[in-house]
């Protein structure tokens, strides 16, 4: 009897232990931004931005097929602005659907085409650029013109092992990769973090960027700012992923041997 109780307490005890070990994933693979051994208590991550960009807000140069949404108004003369009445809706009313379909497309020669102004072209500008560019235009037809021009095709979508994979729009300039990350809810326990994809497509190519988000040097790469149309892509950590299928079943095994184990205990207790 001692015998068997014995290799059965061992099996359980092994059994607890290879579930245990088999689900668990190394708190070091779930942390961002880990800085090295040994390092200050702050760390300046430094990047050399291209002429007229900073750290904080690099700026995205329009292309075709971006979608602008423009108000035009006069500061100083109501009547002028009837010569773009249909552009005055108040936006914070309107619908996203409405605010797309009351904006302007960069067509394949780089411009949109403004009521009473005409063709324009904003390629390659920045979105602060492509502001000043019509207003100077504007002041042509308008005393004390106020032009107001957001984007609103700043869409990316996120895949793989997050909580809420999706498309999540953007209503600002500049989206970092850990905005995205953060509307998808966070990647899931088993998302791993050391290989993480960007599928980026330009009009000459595609390309895929891997990233490593537990790496605080992520700080200073141009690619911690993603681009309209990127897909981020989160991998399962397949080792994590399959102990822990594994695990389920053995749970399940094990608690039914825990079962067999009492039961045989009893039984055997009570025949003395």
């Amino acid at each position: 009897m001692r015998i068997f109780s014995e290799r059965n307490t061992i099996l359980l005890l092994f059994s607890i232990i290879v579930i245990f070990f088999g689900s668990c994933t190394p708190q070091k693979n779930l942390m961002y931004f880990q800085q090295k051994e040994g390092e200050d208590t702050i760390v300046h991550y430094k990047y050399t931005y291209p002429e007229g960009q900073s750290n904080y807000s690099p700026n995205y140069l329009l292309e075709e097929r971006d979608v602008l949404y423009i108000t035009i108004k006069s500061s100083v003369d109501a009547e002028s602005n009837k010569l773009f009445s249909d552009q005055n809706t108040t936006y914070a009313t309107q619908s996203e659907s409405g605010i797309y379909l009351n904006s302007y497309v960069i067509d394949k020669f780089g411009e949109i085409n403004l009521p009473v102004i005409g063709k324009i072209k904003l390629d390659g500008l920045s979105i602060e650029d492509a502001r000043s560019k019509i207003e100077k235009k504007v002041a042509e037809w308008i005393v004390g013109p106020v032009v107001i021009c957001k984007m609103v095709s700043f869409k990316i979508s996120i895949l793989g092992d997050v909580n809420r994979p999706g498309t999540y729009t953007f209503y600002q300039d500049n989206v970092s990769i850990f905005d995205v990350v953060s509307a998808a809810g966070d990647l899931s326990y088993y998302g791993n973090r050391t290989d993480v994809k960007i599928v980026r497509k330009t009009a000459t190519y595609d390309e895929i960027i891997k990233v490593d988000l537990r790496d605080a040097n992520i700080l200073k790469d141009p690619i911690y700012y993603l681009q309209p149309g990127d897909i981020v892509y989160v991998r399962s950590n397949k080792t994590t992923k399959s102990l822990s299928y594994f695990s389920q079943p053995l749970s399940t095994f094990t608690s039914s041997l825990s079962l067999i184990t009492t039961i045989v205990t009893l039984v055997f207790a009570l025949k003395k």
